[in-house]
C-alpha cells in the first residue's frame, strides 16, 4: 500500500501503454481486463495520471473518445485507497445530462469494479423514489442525472454526503445546454468543499468555464482535440430507432 501511494505522484504518461502501467490496485486491473479493456486512450492517459495525483480535472475531448474510464477509474482508485465501506456511506458522486448517460456509466462501474467491495447506486427519474431514499445515503458511488439528485437533497430525510470525496460532472456542456445551471448551483453549494472535482466536456463553452469556475480549485486543464475540427471522433457510429411512442 505505501509503495502504491508513492508510485502514484510518478506518473509518466508517454510512458503508459495500457492500463496495469498506471500505479492502481490489482483489483481495477482485474476488474478492467475482465471487461475487455487494455489500452488507454488520450484523454484516459492525461485524465487518470491528473486525477491519482489528487488535482481537479477541466477535460476537454471528443464524445466517445473514453472520457468514463478517466474519471471512474481514480474515483474507485480514490475509495479503495481509503479503505472506503458500506458504513462510510456516499464517497463520490457523478452527475451525468441524461438517464441514458447515466445508466451507461453504472454499467462500466459495474463491470470496471467487480473486483472491488464499493457499493454503486443508480439515481434517475423514472425509477422508484422510496427505494432510492432508503439507499442512497449509504451508496458509496451514486450516479445520478442532475435533477433526481436535487429532489433527493431537498426531500430525502437524513439525505447525507458530508464525506463526499470525489464530484463528476460529465458531460458538463450537455448539463448547461439542457438547462441544469441553476440545479448544478443548487447542488454545489450542499456538498463539502474539501473534495476532488473531475469536470469533463466535449466542448469548452462560456458556460462550462463559469462552472468550472464556481466548482474547480486550481484544476488540470486536459484537451487532447484542441485543434480538432469536429466534436466527434471520425469513426464513430450512431445508430438511432424509428418506434412508435408507446414503444419507446
Amino acid at each position: 500500500m505505501k509503495e502504491l501511494e508513492e508510485r502514484r505522484h510518478e506518473i509518466d504518461v508517454a510512458l503508459v501503454s495500457k492500463f496495469s502501467d498506471f500505479p492502481i490496485s490489482k483489483r481495477t486491473i482485474e476488474g478492467l481486463t475482465k471487461a475487455g479493456y487494455s489500452s488507454p486512450t488520450d484523454i484516459q492517459k492525461q485524465g487518470i495520471a491528473a486525477a491519482l495525483r489528487g488535482c481537479d480535472v477541466l477535460g476537454a475531448a471528443k464524445t466517445g473518445s473514453g472520457k468514463t474510464l478517466a474519471f471512474l477509474i481514480p474515483v474507485i482508485e480514490t475509495l479503495w485507497r481509503q479503505k472506503w465501506s458500506s458504513i462510510d456511506g456516499m464517497g463520490a458522486l457523478i452527475i451525468s445530462p441524461t438517464r441514458e448517460l447515466a445508466y451507461q456509466t453504472f454499467e462500466v462501474i459495474v463491470k470496471v469494479g467487480s473486483r472491488h467491495d464499493l457499493s454503486a447506486g443508480l439515481v434517475i427519474g423514472g425509477k422508484n423514489l422510496k427505494e432510492e431514499q432508503s439507499r442512497i445515503s449509504k451508496t458509496n458511488i451514486v450516479v445520478c442525472t442532475p435533477g433526481r439528485l436535487l429532489q433527493h437533497m431537498d426531500e430525502t430525510p437524513n439525505f447525507e454526503c458530508a464525506s463526499l470525496q470525489v464530484l463528476v460532472l460529465d458531460e458538463a456542456d450537455r448539463i448547461l445546454d439542457m438547462g441544469f445551471a441553476s440545479t448544478l448551483n443548487a447542488i454545489i453549494e450542499n456538498l463539502p468543499t474539501e473534495r476532488q472535482t473531475l469536470l469533463f466536456s466535449a466542448t469548452q463553452t462560456k458556460s462550462v468555464k463559469d462552472l468550472a469556475r464556481l466548482s474547480l480549485k486550481d484544476p488540470e486543464y486536459i484537451s487532447v482535440h484542441e485543434n480538432s475540427k469536429t466534436s466527434t471522433p471520425s469513426r464513430l457510429t450512431q445508430n438511432y430507432v424509428v418506434c412508435e411512442l408507446p414503444d419507446k
